[in-house]
């Protein structure tokens, strides 16, 4: 019996922080197929942009923390609007097929952005 207590203490604190994220509805190849639709002209470097956007869409399923939270900041922050101006995708659409797909949930937000002022201590 105090065996199986000593187990429980020792396990539980290793699955209390681990967050299962829901298993997405489709796959990425059929979100690439999607995503590559819409660009400009389908040009290898395009396809290249499209897949590197895709991995981040992957990554905010992965069930790594810190590899869900760099996805999630990636999806959210300006790097995904600049690789999505390259191939003339809307990053707003990138972003809907990621949620409607269920990789990217709505509380997987980043942390609020705190301005710097320069000269102020």
């Amino acid at each position: 019996m105090a065996g199986t207590l000593l187990e429980a203490a020792v396990i539980a604190p290793m699955q209390i922080g681990k967050i299962v994220p829901p298993r997405p509805l489709v796959g990425i190849h059929a979100i690439e197929r999607l995503l590559l639709r819409y660009v400009f002209a389908p040009v290898p470097e395009a396809k290249l942009i499209v897949a590197v956007i895709c991995q981040g869409i992957a990554d905010a399923a992965s069930s790594d923390d810190y590899q869900r939270r760099r996805a999630c900041r990636f999806l959210q922050g300006f790097h995904l609007e600049y690789l999505a101006d390259l191939v003339e995708l809307n990053p707003e659409f990138v972003r809907e097929v990621a949620r409607r797909a269920r990789y990217l949930t709505a509380e997987q937000s980043p942390h609020p952005q705190h301005s710097m002022k320069i000269g102020a201590r």
